[in-house]
């Protein structure tokens, strides 16, 4: 399998259209890959990629209702629709990373064995653990299959800056998890 990897200078939401470019590129000289796992925020990248693989099985993954304000997800109903208009499924979940381990940090100030490993990811890029993150996400909520390469699109903060080819893997079995090929990520970040 050819695979090209692009770094980028610096993280930046900026680079969002040349991760889609750099994705699209490596799925044309791999047309086996059926799924792309897209993180948005606000959905603007998940828009993006919807719109940009509609030849592909798209599932764009949003933060958990009640990240940032209680009772309430980024992710508006009218960006929700249109990531769906594209054919693409949207999923919102608790964080693989996060979920019942970030409490007790947050309570408690213990570090939980889950939040040590997102800490140990992100050395390769806050897009590199959200990679990883969504695509067990994914495979827990049965929208990619974990015997098959999928190619994973998250960033830093806002926007895309990171891709990753990866065999999923289900939150319970994370060490089957393949983290086979970086397609692109930020230098510094």
């Amino acid at each position: 399998m050819p695979v090209k990897t692009f770094y980028f200078d610096n993280a930046s939401p900026n680079h969002t259209e040349k991760v889609l470019t750099i994705v699209r590129e490596h799925l044309i000289e791999n047309p086996a890959i059926e799924y792309v796992v897209a993180a948005t925020t606000e959905g603007a990248t998940g828009i993006a990629a919807a719109k940009e693989f509609t030849d592909k099985k798209v599932v764009v993954v949003s933060h958990q209702t009640g990240f940032a304000i209680e009772n309430k997800n980024e992710l508006s109903d009218e960006n929700k629709q249109e990531i769906e208009k594209f054919g693409a499924k949207v999923l919102t979940a608790t964080h693989a990373f996060a979920g019942v381990a970030r409490s007790f940090r947050k309570e408690l100030g213990t570090w939980m064995t889950t939040e040590i490993v997102a800490v140990a990811l992100k050395t390769f890029g806050q897009g590199t653990k959200v990679c990883a993150e969504i695509a067990m996400m994914a495979a827990d909520a049965g929208l990619v299959p974990v015997n098959k390469d999928i190619v994973c699109v998250a960033g830093t903060g806002r926007g895309a800056d990171t891709a990753w080819l990866i065999r999923a893997a289900y939150s319970h079995k994370f060490p089957k998890m393949r983290m086979k090929a970086c397609l692109c990520k930020p230098i510094e970040f």
